[in-house]
């Protein structure tokens, strides 16, 4: 009885730990958005040091940014609060027919559809959004 008894908290110890340590957060780009990511058909962006929208509808480049912000891993901030952010950041818009969605890009933090999110292991890179953004003008 005291075998069982010591195998049973061992393995309870076990499985306890490898929950703990296990990723339950991480979510896919697309599974934190609004619209359908398959049907945006117009994408707005602003850069931090610029007040103008560059507009573009070109699918390509929507497929490009699409692609790109998929590759990365995403967990959500519990309470939404994030202990910092910068002042500045990327604004961007996803239309989707009459729906619309929206990013606020800090770089290792994203504000998606009113939820912040970190990117585990890695960062929205911001010269990929001004190569984006002068490659859509």
């Amino acid at each position: 009885m005291k075998k069982i008894a010591f195998i049973t908290i061992i393995l309870t110890i076990e499985l306890l730990s490898y929950l703990m340590q296990a990723d339950w957060g991480s979510e896919k780009f697309t599974d934190t958005l609004a619209v359908d990511p398959g049907n945006i058909t117009k994408l707005k962006l602003s850069m931090p040091d610029d007040s103008n929208y560059t507009t573009t509808t070109d699918s390509e480049k929507i497929e490009e940014f699409m692609q790109y912000f998929k590759s990365k891993d995403y967990k959500r901030i519990r309470g939404d609060e994030p202990a910092e952010l910068p002042m500045s950041a990327s604004m961007i818009y996803l239309y989707e027919n009459e729906k619309t969605d929206f990013l606020v890009v800090f770089g290792d933090k994203v504000l998606i559809s009113y939820k912040y999110y970190e990117i585990k292991g890695d960062m929205i890179d911001m010269a990929f959004l001004r190569e984006f953004q002068q490659s859509a003008k």
